[in-house]
């Protein structure tokens, strides 16, 4: 028997299999990938996440100092840093090395079984797989979920929540680049409704270029792709597109006997961007610190294990919820109010008043929102837009970034009204 089964070889279950059994713990890996690390992804860390979980310089396709944002009637705005903010890495190289060390470490990794069923009661847990047809049985005395959003494997697990889980679809596909450029965002109503659309390069020639948003796209990934060839940023046909789902809340619950939820199985990603590495990465090492305190006392109960829930809610669970208000609010926008956000917003000293500052972080969205919701220009701005922004700015305000006391879920206000 293992210690730890982890089903998915992403970051954030090889971030628990290489900490745990770098303390000896026996641990098992499954994923039904062959291949570690593919999952579609933009791949951008910020430089906090790079200094915790440091890729390798030959993982690091792009180093970000700027970004380009282009307004629905198509200004543009340029927001630029001395430092840089974020890397464009090798999403795929950057994971499969950190299974490298856990597998150095001691971790066996199974690739290519995928799990079909979950078993948890009193004496222990076991997972049930498949491999090229022949099934097999892996028990042991914890499971650590990071397999990915949404995963069916929660519900055998009793942690799937209540009703649909709120998410966005994304698409992305490689592209030729015409010239070399910097990130470019999209936004607007014939872009990405309620989100956004990018560029991002990844060498001199090549970039990434996808969108994401709630429903369908209806053919607006390719009006994008036609857009940039336009715009002479792009040449050529894109290469095949891939879609994935992200997720915008957490699960009602991400541990219980036995299991814990991580990464982008417990919707544990940022609804401001999408991005999901860093915390992928922070679920991982707070599940592993979890599980290596609940073998050392044999006790797997939920009691226990709710540590982990409270681990990771102190330290990003407000993030979560600062976004998700900032998104909301920011769904009700049409173009035109959008184009008054950006011309207050991005103008040279509300950037240097929110932008240009010392802590400024890509990881924490948090202080930035905060800091403009109470910004009195752009508060007096954002209330003019009526009463469609009031739920969502009246929950904004008064919240703190990262406050450890600040742990409850989000409710769900009332859903935003149809865009001006």
């Amino acid at each position: 028997m293992h210690d730890v089964i982890v089903v998915g070889a992403g970051p954030a279950g090889n971030i628990a299999a290489l900490q745990l059994a770098g303390q000896g713990h026996r641990v098992a890996v499954v994923d039904g990938r062959t291949e570690i690390g593919d999952k579609l992804c933009t791949g951008i860390i910020g430089a906090e996440c790079a200094r915790r979980f440091p890729p390798d310089e030959s993982d690091i396709y792009a180093y970000a100092r700027s970004a380009t944002v282009i307004a629905p009637s198509g200004a543009e705005y340029r927001v630029a840093r001395d430092e840089t903010q974020a890397y464009v890495i090798d999403r795929v190289a950057y994971v499969r090395r950190l299974a490298e060390r856990a597998m150095d470490a001691g971790a066996e990794y199974r690739l290519g079984q995928r799990v079909v069923g979950i078993e948890i009661d009193n004496r222990g847990a076991a997972v049930r797989t498949t491999f090229e047809d022949a099934p097999a049985t892996i028990s042991a005395r914890l499971i650590i979920l990071g397999s990915g959003f949404g995963s069916s494997l929660l519900a055998m697990a009793g942690l799937r929540s209540q009703g649909s889980r709120e998410h966005m679809a994304g698409t992305q596909a490689v592209v030729d680049l015409r010239r070399p450029t910097d990130t470019v965002v999209y936004l607007g109503e014939k872009v990405a409704p309620g989100s956004f659309a990018w560029l991002v390069p990844t060498s001199q020639t090549q970039g990434l270029a996808g969108m994401a948003g709630r429903g369908p796209q209806n053919g607006r990934f390719d009006k994008f792709l036609a857009t940039l060839r336009d715009d002479g940023r792009i040449c050529g046909p894109a290469y095949e597109p891939r879609r994935w789902g992200i997720p915008l809340k957490p699960v009602q619950k991400s541990y219980g006997p036995r299991v814990m939820a991580v990464g982008d199985a417990a919707g544990l990603v940022k609804p401001t961007s999408g991005g999901g590495i860093y915390y992928a990465l922070l679920s991982g090492e707070i599940a592993a610190n979890v599980a290596h305190d609940a073998l050392m006392a044999g006790d797997f109960s939920a009691k226990r294990l709710s540590h982990y829930e409270r681990g990771w809610k102190a330290i990003f669970g407000s993030e979560l919820r600062i976004g998700y208000y900032t998104r909301m609010l920011y769904e009700t926008l049409g173009d035109r109010q959008i184009e008054r956000l950006l011309k207050t917003f991005l103008s040279p000293h509300v950037q240097d008043e929110l932008i240009n500052v010392r802590d400024f972080s890509f990881d924490w969205h948090s202080k930035i929102i905060l800091r403009a919701i109470r910004h009195g220009e752009l508060r007096s701005l954002v209330t003019s837009f009526g009463p469609a922004v009031a739920p969502f700015l009246s929950r904004l305000t008064g919240m703190s970034p990262r406050a450890e006391n600040d742990i409850e879920l989000f409710d769900s206000p009332p859903k935003p009204a149809n865009r001006a």
